[in-house]
């Protein structure tokens, strides 16, 4: 890559013609949804928020919602989708497809630990210490029970590699500490702040993930494992630089910052959760995204705060293979568009200034990380920080 770090300069911003092919899917997307609106009662929000703290069938269904969390979509096909979506492109990884896209998991070979570790902390967190319990009571109509799922269980496996006790150790650390620190901030903090409630979530999964990282660090069973390699076929400079350099390659970078936030990492699992986004908003538009009605404007405020970061800061890319465009997908987009409304104007503002904002701010604080905690804890810091600026600009605007 050297040769692209000295000729950077000549690649500063992505491609013009992605950038507008990914708006123009944005905005089809959003029209689309818009124009069909179907309100029955299939797994109605609402309905599975009453039922969820003592009824196992919602419970379950509240266990799978959570995978999509982070996307703000809560969505039962969504979350299906994701997961799908990362299989398959752990299975075409494996088998060194050309069909594969970007190396899910970051090349690690570690997808199905990342999985187990979402699957087991997030199981810990709603069946076996029940935090679901608090739905009872009637006073809450969401609960952050899915911190584990984006934060350090998964994290813990990529630093430590393919190992029972890795596993076990982050999973049941994050299923046990996660809910409890990021309700207490949701129901302290944030409404002194008056700021959206993503804000609580992301400083929790930083809070915790240094938290764990440390602990981990100072077990002595804790051991890193290397994971069995994948023989990929090797690329030339040329190569990887001409594929950059396509509308093409701009569009799958965006759809893979779709799932990011699960250490996915990967087009087809970020294509996957968005059509099953869609499929659960034509089924109900009161399931996915706290019944709120407001699908269509998150993906379109996650597509143009993609689309902004990867055209502004191509170059980071070029420079380091990877860049955290994600930061607003999964924060500032979709929080703003929930706290001031689904108009075209809330979602295209916050688009575009947490595609300006988020990943520069995530590679100032992962800069600052000491060795042993995973870059997750910089780039959640920065939703946090970006989503209270940007939301007190839109508050000023609108």
């Amino acid at each position: 890559m050297e040769s692209f770090r000295k000729n950077k300069q000549d690649h500063k911003l992505g491609s013009l013609a992605g950038l507008i092919i990914t708006l123009a899917i944005g905005f089809g997307i959003y029209f689309i949804l818009n124009s069909i609106k179907v309100t029955s009662n299939w797994l109605d929000y609402n309905t599975i928020v009453s039922n969820a703290g003592n009824n196992t069938f919602y419970k379950f269904i509240w266990y799978i919602m959570n995978f999509t969390e982070p996307q703000f979509y809560a969505g039962v096909f969504a979350s299906i989708g994701i997961v799908l979506g990362g299989f398959i492109a752990w299975r075409l990884d494996v088998k060194d497809s050309s069909l594969a896209g970007f190396n899910v998991s970051y090349g690690s070979n570690l997808w199905p630990w990342v999985l187990a570790s979402q699957l087991l902390s997030l199981f810990i967190a709603i069946f076996v210490l029940n935090y679901t319990k608090f739905f009872n009571g009637g006073e809450y109509t969401w609960l952050p029970t899915f911190v584990m799922v984006v934060g350090a269980p998964p994290a813990i496996m990529l630093l430590y590699g393919p190992n029972i006790k890795a596993l076990l150790t982050g999973s049941i650390l994050g299923g046990i500490i996660g809910f409890p620190v990021a309700f207490w901030i949701t129901n302290n903090i944030i409404p002194v702040l008056e700021v959206p409630g993503v804000v609580s979530n992301v400083f929790t999964m930083a809070l915790t993930g240094i938290i764990i990282c440390g602990i981990c660090k100072a077990l002595p069973w804790m051991k890193k494992m290397p994971s069995k390699a994948i023989n990929r076929k090797a690329k030339s400079e040329e190569d990887i630089m001409k594929e950059m350099g396509k509308p093409s390659w701009f569009v799958r970078r965006v759809f893979a910052d779709f799932s990011e936030a699960q250490f996915y990492g990967n087009e087809i699992a970020g294509l996957f959760v968005i059509i099953g986004a869609i499929i659960d908003w034509f089924l109900n538009i009161g399931h996915g995204a706290y019944g709120s009605g407001t699908i269509p404007a998150i993906i379109l405020s996650q597509i143009i705060g993609s689309a902004v970061g990867v055209f502004l800061y191509f170059d980071k890319y070029v420079e380091k293979g990877w860049y955290g465009t994600y930061v607003p997908v999964v924060s500032v987009g979709p929080a703003c568009v929930l706290m001031f409304g689904g108009s075209i104007g809330v979602a295209a503002t916050a688009g575009i200034l947490g595609g300006i904002i988020g990943a520069p701010l995530a590679e100032y604080f992962c800069d600052k990380l000491p060795e042993g905690y995973h870059p997750t804890i910089g780039n959640v810091t920065s939703m946090g920080v970006t989503t209270i600026v940007v939301s007190m600009i839109i508050k000023a605007l609108f």
